[in-house]
């Protein structure tokens, strides 16, 4: 059967298996390139980048506990000057030695806000909040409410240089838990090799949990954009002119958010679904969400101007795209992205079960 064939057949199958499938190789090896400099296939500013992002948050991480650490143990002479020394990092080699950080999430939510700077400092250039700020003054005050606290979090994403931070706040509740544990525990190493402290576990523990309660998911920036977003589409301002004018803004998770709700997808199922290294994600997400053909021209030509990230191909992939976009019924687009719909569990066990090879049998 020929390869032409072969697709035919798949995508008439399951198109929605393979499509994910697709994506989470793509941000697998994203991860794994990140997490293996030596073997990377991402640029060097993507690299380094994403290395000082995961840099800051461990450290971020590191210094709530070792305030509490400090404090534990003031009558330490010797321990309690090394934990308050704001100028030496302990967790991070220890992590880094042990390969502790090759989080196949953690590397993909690292890819993923290097992609989103990218892109702001492509379209934005040093700008981009124009469309919040007018709806900082929205006449209806939920709005306004909302995209205040908005423009308070994405504040949290630079520091004064306008390069991007990550704080603890933007990751999801099960990786921050992992994270902190693991933090906790190169601090403990630390403590017991370097130190020959005994009796750590029992305040190493109280001071993770310390920092583990109350923590809520619900403030990070994608969270808060979705509200933001639910909120204008039940006021019918949601539509394809808006997405067009967030990317143009730069914006590009607001925009997610945005294509994101008119699919009734989370913001990252439209990430992933706009991942798919085939270049076919960004269509049929579009189509789905039932935008009119310019503007699902627009956002295209957008999408793929600075990178390859959403085209799958090197090159300007946006004139195919738009001809799937016309080519796929906006119900079939909408029927194949239901996968995203369903629990993330689930959607990580039939792209773990998938295989983009083909059996031996087959390829002869």
């Amino acid at each position: 059967m020929s390869d032409e064939g072969r697709e035919r057949r798949e995508t008439g199958t399951d198109a929605a298996r393979l499509l994910l499938a697709a994506a989470r190789e793509r941000f697998a090896v994203a991860a794994t390139d990140l997490l293996l400099p030596e073997q990377s296939r991402l640029s060097e500013w993507q690299r380094l980048t994403a290395a000082a992002l995961l840099a800051r948050l461990i450290r971020s991480i590191e210094d709530a506990l070792r305030v509490s650490l400090a404090e534990r143990f003031r009558d330490n002479e010797a321990l309690h000057a090394a934990l308050s020394s704001a100028h030496v990092a302990i967790a991070l080699p220890i992590l880094e030695r042990a390969s502790a950080l090759r989080d196949p999430e953690l590397g993909t939510i690292l890819v993923r806000r290097v992609e989103e700077h990218r892109f702001w400092k492509a379209y934005a250039a040093g700008g981009g909040e124009e469309f919040l700020l007018e709806l900082v003054s929205d006449q209806d005050p939920d709005v306004a409410g909302e995209a205040m606290d908005l423009v308070t979090a994405r504040s949290r994403r630079f520091d004064r240089f306008q390069e991007p931070v990550m704080a603890r706040v933007e990751l999801p509740a099960d990786l921050q838990h992992r994270l902190v544990w693991l933090v906790a525990a190169a601090l403990r190493h630390y403590m017991v090799q370097q130190h020959r402290i005994a009796s750590v576990d029992g305040p190493i523990e109280e001071a993770a949990t310390a920092l583990l309660v109350g923590y809520d998911e619900g403030e990070a920036f994608e969270a808060r954009a979705m509200r933001l977003v639910r909120r204008l589409q039940r006021s019918g301002r949601l539509d394809g002119p808006l997405l067009v004018r967030l990317l143009n803004e730069g914006s590009l998770p607001l925009f997610i958010a945005g294509a994101a709700t008119l699919c009734s997808l989370e913001h990252s199922a439209a990430w992933e679904v706009l991942s798919d290294p085939r270049g076919r994600g960004p269509a049929l997400l579009l189509r789905a969400a039932g935008l009119a053909r310019a503007d699902a021209a627009s956002i295209l030509l957008l999408l793929n101007a600075h990178g390859r990230l959403f085209s799958g191909v090197e090159g300007d992939a946006a004139q195919e795209q738009l001809e799937l976009f016309d080519g796929v019924d906006e119900d079939d687009a909408r029927d194949i992205l239901k996968l995203w719909q369903a629990d993330p569990n689930y959607r990580a066990s039939v792209a773990r079960l998938s295989t983009r090879s083909r059996p031996a049998a087959e390829a002869a």
